[in-house]
């Protein structure tokens, strides 16, 4: 199904869907999710993918029962567009924190930097920051950090489907590479500056963020178009765009709103699918686990 949004009438009535948001510069995921709380009248959202205060575009929110989705299109891939500046490190590897140290760029041909990215594909091995929102024996890392405590966040395997430079500039002691970047969850795109800069002797850090793509969604709406006019993806349609998709019969549909497993149908994916009704009910997200359908997430009971 095509990526789109629909209008839905907000009226302090149930409401269950997603939100697709165009996340601005400087409020955090959280501030964002206080807002729709208050577009749409309820206290049920919550979001896959934290995006850092510096970052725009795409936050994925959650309502009603649609937040039961979340932690699955949290583990979807991710696309960014991202600059990253060569010749200066920071505390917290984007432009947020205090400058660590500065060296200077000169003599660093493109070349050598084509030659550093493609180390920088497929699976790596990366250590996140200790400003992340990671959480360190319960407590958030950032959270550590501010108190004063030491962080060593060991590394952890990520995977780098696509980096693609689109463009490289000189400026007088430092450059400036713009990035697109294809990734699983999980990854960081300031610590994959850091490392770029680092592998190169000259450190780095990310100056902006942009996430272009969360799975399969693309298209987003700006708050204030939202406070205007509230809209969201209906439930079905989220799943329908999100996961592979199967039609089982009446009969199959009691035992499965009972969290019962039933046959898989012969056109089941492996791994997560939406159930439906043959009437486009859905009834839940349900793993397909040696030809049955396990269910994960009920909807419908």
């Amino acid at each position: 199904m095509a990526d789109s949004v629909t209008g839905v009438a907000v009226d302090g009535s149930s409401i269950d869907g997603i939100v697709l948001v165009d996340k601005p510069e400087g409020p955090t995921s959280h501030d964002v999710v206080a807002r729709a709380r208050r577009i749409y009248g309820t206290r049920k959202v919550g979001h896959a993918g934290t995006l850092d205060p510096m970052a725009t575009g795409m936050l994925v929110l959650g309502l009603g029962k649609a937040t039961r989705l979340l932690g699955y299109l949290t583990a979807h891939e991710k696309e960014y567009v991202a600059t990253i500046r060569l010749g200066v490190s920071t505390e917290t590897d984007d432009a947020q924190g205090d400058v660590t140290a500065t060296t200077s760029t000169q003599g660093i041909a493109d070349d050598k930097i084509l030659e550093v990215v493609r180390d920088f594909r497929g699976h790596i091995m990366q250590k996140p920051s200790a400003v992340s929102a990671i959480k360190v024996q319960g407590k958030r890392a950032y959270a550590r950090v501010r108190d004063g405590e030491e962080v060593d966040i060991p590394a952890r395997e990520v995977m780098i489907h696509d980096l693609e430079i689109i463009s490289i500039e000189h400026l007088a002691d430092v450059i400036d590479m713009k990035v697109r970047v294809v990734c699983s969850a999980g990854t960081y795109i300031r610590a994959l500056a850091r490392d770029i800069g680092a592998q190169l002797g000259v450190g780095g850090h990310l100056t902006s963020l942009r996430r272009t793509r969360s799975g399969q969604f693309t298209k987003m709406v700006g708050l204030e178009a939202l406070e205007k006019s509230p809209t969201l993806v209906s439930l079905p349609d989220a799943v329908r765009m999100a996961f592979p998709c199967v039609v089982i019969t009446d009969d199959e549909a009691v035992r499965a709103r009972h969290g019962m497993r039933i046959p898989a149908p012969v056109d089941a994916h492996s791994g997560v699918n939406g159930v439906f009704t043959a009437d486009g009910q859905v009834i839940s997200l349900a793993d397909n686990s040696d030809s049955e359908l396990v269910p994960v997430v009920v909807f419908a009971t």
